[in-house]
């Protein structure tokens, strides 16, 4: 099958049942005391658009799944398409990483971020520009996001950074662009910031926008690498790095699959006359990408 779209019945559910906090064998439990009885699988199966409700009784478990889920009614069950064609897989299934697996820091944020849903904004493009001091230290974070609204009402964004080591100071947003800085949560000692970003105006399904933004950090340690984490594919990104006067010795891309996995080593990369290097990459799968390097 083909990835799931925009507003699609796989990303609609998937958000959902994100947002509930519920765990698949949880969200069974609630289905089996209202009389309906569905797989761990097939739930699992529906929401990464591997496969979707096609049988009467299939449907009906879906208006279910929408009272469990605290949706209003037709929510999911209009968002159900033709049904799939037959026979061999067309295309790859979808595929994420859980918010938590990758930030798992962030759950001390949570109670007062109150993060949207993950999924709710389909990315584009992601375009990161690094730019290190003269110390080899992070000087500031230059970021450049199209994103396209998954669901109707779509008003903020979150956007996560992970630094090395303890910070001496908060980072500072600044021009920021289509968006305003709503709340920022620091914790200075493991180094995380959440950031909450206020778009313009509500988007509509399918609406897309560019969000652009700078984060200032205070003086810190040299640093051998920066990477972004993606819980959900993403088309194109682009990470660049300004080393400044001071280059490293060797620079090469890298890959994980997850937090403390294995680091899958990539192309050399140079520098250049401008003391920049450039990682670009299309159809991104979830997981870590970035840059490393040694002085």
């Amino acid at each position: 099958m083909t990835r799931p779209s925009a507003g699609s019945f796989a990303v609609t559910l998937d958000t959902a049942i994100e947002e509930s906090g519920l765990s698949l064998d949880r969200l069974q439990h609630h289905l089996a005391a209202r009389g309906v009885r569905l797989s761990r699988s097939a739930l699992s199966y529906w929401r990464r658009g591997r496969s979707q409700p096609e049988r009467e009784t299939s449907i009906a478990a879906v208006a279910q799944l929408e009272s469990v889920l605290s949706l209003e009614p037709g929510t999911l069950t209009s968002r159900l398409g033709p049904k799939a064609p037959r026979g061999r897989w067309l295309g790859e299934p979808a595929c994420r990483i859980e918010r938590r697996r990758l930030w798992p820091q962030l759950r001390a944020f949570s109670a007062e971020l109150k993060p949207p849903p993950d999924g709710q904004l389909s990315f584009w493009s992601i375009h990161d520009r690094m730019l290190l001091d003269e110390h080899g230290g992070e000087r500031a974070l230059q970021v450049r996001m199209v994103a396209e609204a998954a669901v109707d009402g779509v008003d903020r964004m979150m956007a996560y950074y992970q630094a090395d080591s303890f910070l001496t100071a908060g980072p500072v947003y600044r021009c920021v662009r289509s968006a305003r800085v709503g709340r920022v949560c620091v914790d200075r000692e493991t180094g995380m910031v959440a950031a909450e970003l206020r778009l313009e105006r509500a988007l509509a399904l399918g609406e897309v926008t560019i969000v652009e933004y700078e984060i200032r950090f205070p003086p810190g340690s040299p640093t051998g690498h920066y990477h972004r984490r993606f819980t959900r594919p993403v088309a194109e990104y682009v990470c660049q790095v300004s080393f400044g006067s001071r280059v490293p010795r060797r620079v090469r891309s890298f890959e994980q699959r997850g937090l403390g996995g294995p680091e899958h080593p990539g192309s050399p990369l140079s520098a250049g006359a401008t003391h920049t290097t450039t990682l670009a990459l299309r159809d991104v799968r979830p997981g870590i990408y970035g840059t490393g390097w040694q002085w």
